[in-house]
């Protein structure tokens, strides 16, 4: 696992002391820390072909950088980021859970309805609407 440079970690804790990196198996990520709950992330570090590369400077001046005109603080900025990306995770968990509820919905259905069928139980299968045939008699 690769490690982040001591004075990229030092430039990003004196932006904000709650700015943190960790690395998802392909690239470094920024993430925010809001004091509950886990970290968000806020910037995917990657260069121009969306490959690795060791987080810098252009990271911090991303992070620095966004809407001047709004005039808004980088820690609003990054409260409203770090909000936005709990609000998908939170529509993903419970995509994940609807997802799971569907399927056990279709699973009970489908199994309900062999069980009604080998069991002779439903309507279009019902033995006591069936007529026997009666027995030939046989002659002497």
């Amino acid at each position: 696992m690769p490690s982040v440079e001591r004075s990229f970690m030092k430039d990003l804790k004196n932006l904000d002391k709650r700015l943190g990196v960790k690395f998802n198996d392909n690239n470094f990520v920024i993430t925010y820390e809001r004091g509950y709950g886990e970290p968000v992330n806020i910037h995917l570090v990657k260069n121009e072909n969306g490959g690795f590369r060791q987080p810098d400077k252009r990271d911090l001046m991303i992070l620095k950088g966004g809407d001047l005109a709004q005039g808004d603080k980088m820690e609003t900025r990054l409260k409203k980021l770090a909000y936005t990306s709990e609000q998908i995770r939170a529509k993903i968990r419970k995509d994940a859970k609807d997802n799971i509820r569907n399927m056990t919905k279709d699973d009970k259905n489908q199994l309900m309805k062999a069980f009604v069928q080998r069991t002779n139980q439903s309507k279009g299968n019902a033995a006591f609407r069936r007529v026997t045939p009666k027995k030939k008699r046989q002659s002497i």
